[in-house]
């Protein structure tokens, strides 16, 4: 007796009377992955539809649906959202946090667990000895199957993305959970046949005598390596590793699979090698057309290679990587694979673009972790000892390569309300997106008709902005100084010259931790109006409040303290050295703070505003008494709050998007969540559908 199917044609054999052939149970795993991917896709066609309509829509509430069906799909689509962004709190074990994944992807995945465990048992008895033999069979036909789908979700050049408008990223845990539920089926096809075995006292015998047992096994054991490596505390240790050990352990476990498997099912190993090829073909031939200079002449360049870029450091161990013309086009909140062999040999790696194609240069803020991005920091500053001096001399130009851009989002300008929260360098994929919108309104303020293609009636939908980065210190500032300056002197610029500008833009940023204040600032006024600056304040302000070794040019002004009752903040934490933390949720921004640091003894801080670099204004802004600026907020945002307040003013369908640590987007999730529910989106209250993008950090 054999582990082996290839004694005998299996596929086709009876297992009784109404029991479906092997080759048939395939064919009808397959029938429920496409109906799944073809919905995806319809899916994805209908939100495409919705969009183009609102930029065709020449009403005051273009996101907001007017006819019988879009009515009746934005009621299904919130229903369907409010279940599918839901996720359970976050389990502490000891010094380690488990995050659970929102339950619309746990249903998919276990009702893909479900299809393949009702197909591996189904009219089969578990219990006769003499039945084992077939569950044997059965599981390794429905095992083998399995692996085109695991392919096709992993690919960076993915059809299923395609279809369903979502990015390799997203798709690559649904990759990893089908992989885990193949090794759970092929697990059960060795039980079977192991306990059909032991029966006879014939395991021993089997797997050191029987080649193909002995293959099966070895294909086992690389796939069980494989699960395991790919969880997440394991392959976060090294991503270079990860890496290589994944590619060398694929090829194993393909060539040990296909040496088991019978000829009538090795077409179901060939797929697989051949979706391989085609995502690598087709990732080489992109490559070679945006790394060859040949197909870039508008570079003026005679080296062979089209991209060069300058390093430089900045504080908090970020590298600025700036690309000049890139020969590639992108759309705000996508990201390309990254390669400099001169400073971080045979290593790519993912960033995302920090700037927006209209820059006509890729900017990449990079933060100095292992490997390859501590190289690209000590290559910046190897040639300046002190970091944020401003005779920076690290910004040297190397030879580097990028590969995509890859990312999917729906674009922002399609909806009502826009609320964008970032966490540390999760501003990079935030921050373009907002500048986008910013973009969209600033061209139509301008009559730029030339800009609008004549199938549009707008260039966005979008009349509310609402931006919340929350950072450890205001050094981080400097990463995105001169956008945000751009960005907020374009709203002035247009409701200087525009008194019927209608649009609402509101900015926030939240210092939780910061070794060079002392003490902290603290909670602030909202970002409404407020009284211009005087030149003596900005001079004033600049030489008091501002570090030079942080090289920021958003400063603070400081402001005089209300009537209204301080805001109790009990969330302060000492850190070594000095300074402190100031940990406290801030449930209104509009309630003066004071967040004491208790390590120094230094007395509270009222409120501060951080309000345009003088160099940036004009003398007419300085009299402007609806001068948009920054809010500065010591402490962390409370997002149910700040998103409640952009949904109030809705008029129609709102997007709210977030990208940093795991607590920050588990907290976004559950405001979403909780915020549908109340205001009963799907429920017919009037109350419009909001759609949530989280962008992870990691792998």
């Amino acid at each position: 007796m054999s582990m082996s199917m290839g004694d005998m044609p299996a596929g086709s054999m009876s297992m009784g009377d109404g029991v479906p052939s092997l080759f048939t149970l395939q064919k009808m795993y397959w029938a429920v992955v496409g109906s799944a991917i073809g919905a995806a896709t319809l899916v994805n066609v209908l939100d495409r539809v919705i969009g183009s309509h609102r930029m065709r829509d020449p009403s005051l509430t273009p996101a907001k649906p007017k006819s019988l069906f879009f009515n009746i799909y934005a009621t299904i689509t919130a229903t369907v959202r409010e279940a599918g962004y839901a996720t359970l709190r976050p389990l502490r074990l000891g010094g380690l946090t488990l995050h659970f994944p929102p339950l619309g992807r746990v249903l998919i995945m276990l009702a893909n667990l479900v299809v393949v465990m009702v197909l591996c048992f189904y009219k089969l008895d578990t219990l006769d000895p003499w039945k084992w033999e077939n569950v044997g069979y059965r599981t390794g036909f429905i095992a083998i199957c399995q692996l085109p789908l695991i392919f096709l979700l992993a690919g960076r050049q993915n059809i299923i993305g395609f279809l369903a408008g979502m990015s390799y990223v997203s798709l690559n845990w649904y990759h990893r959970w089908v992989a885990r539920t193949l090794w759970l089926t092929t697990t059960i096809h060795m039980g079977f046949w192991f306990r059909n075995w032991g029966r006879w006292h014939y395991i021993t015998h089997q797997l050191y005598n029987d080649p193909l047992t002995q293959r099966g096994f070895a294909a086992w054991i690389i796939l069980t390596f494989i699960v395991i490596t790919s969880f997440a505390p394991i392959r976060q240790l090294s991503y270079e590793f990860f890496v290589i050990q994944h590619l060398v352990t694929f090829v194993g476990f393909i060539v040990a699979v296909w040496m088991h498997a019978p000829d009538e099912v090795k077409i179901w190993v060939w797929i697989p090698i051949g979706l391989v090829v085609f995502d690598r073909l087709a990732r080489y031939t992109w490559g070679a057309y945006a790394n060859l200079a040949v197909f870039h002449r508008k570079n003026k360049t005679n080296s062979l290679w089209a991209h060069s870029a300058t390093f430089t450091p900045l504080p908090g161990n970020v590298t600025c990587v700036t690309i000049e013309n890139p020969g590639i086009g992108w759309q705000p909140g996508q990201h390309v694979f990254l390669t400099c062999h001169s400073v971080a040999p045979l290593q790519c790696h993912p960033f995302t673009i920090a700037s927006i194609p209209e820059d006509n240069k890729m900017k990449f803020f990079i933060r100095a972790e292992n490997g390859g991005t501590r190289r690209f920091f000590r290559y910046a500053s190897k040639s300046d000892s002190l970091l944020g001096d401003e005779q920076v001399t690290g910004m040297s130009e190397t030879t580097v390569f990028i590969e995509g851009p890859y990312g999917s989002i729906r674009p922002l300008r399609q909806f009502d309300s826009v609320v964008l929260l970032a966490g540390g360098m999760g501003a990079t994929f935030t921050i373009p997106l907002l500048r986008d919108v910013v973009l969209a309104w600033k061209m139509e303020s301008n009559g730029s008709k030339e800009q609008i293609p004549s199938r549009v009636a707008r260039l966005t939908a979008t009349k509310r902005l609402r931006f919340v980065w929350v950072i450890r210190s205001r050094s981080q500032l400097t990463c995105f100084d001169s956008e945000l300056h751009a960005l907020l002197a374009d709203v002035n610029e247009c409701r200087r010259t525009h008194p019927d500008f209608e649009k609402e833009i509101d900015i926030s940023i939240y210092i939780t931790c910061d070794e060079k204040l002392d003490p902290p600032i603290s909670a602030s006024l909202p970002l409404q109006t407020m009284s211009p600056p005087t030149l003596d304040t900005f001079a004033q302000d600049e030489t008091k409040n501002v570090s030079e070794k942080d090289n920021i040019s958003i400063h603070s002004a400081s402001a005089n303290p209300t009537s209204t009752p301080p805001l109790v903040v009990t969330g302060r934490e000492c850190i070594p050295g000095g300074g402190c933390c100031c940990t406290a949720q801030i449930e209104e921004e509009e309630s003066n703070a004071a967040c004491a640091c208790t390590c120094s003894g230094a007395e509270p801080v009222q409120s501060e505003r951080a309000v345009l670099d003088m160099k940036s204004l004009r003398p007419e802004d300085l009299t402007n008494k609806t001068m948009i600026s920054p809010n500065i907020v010591s402490g962390r945002p409370t997002p149910r709050t700040i998103i409640r307040k952009v949904l109030e003013k809705a008029e129609g369908e709102s997007a709210v998007v977030v990208c940093g640590p795991r607590g920050l987007a588990d907290d976004v999730r559950w405001s979403v969540v909780s915020l549908s529910d109340e205001r009963a989106v799907h429920k017919g209250t009037g109350a419009q559908g909001i759609y949530l993008h989280v962008e992870n950090f990691g792998l």
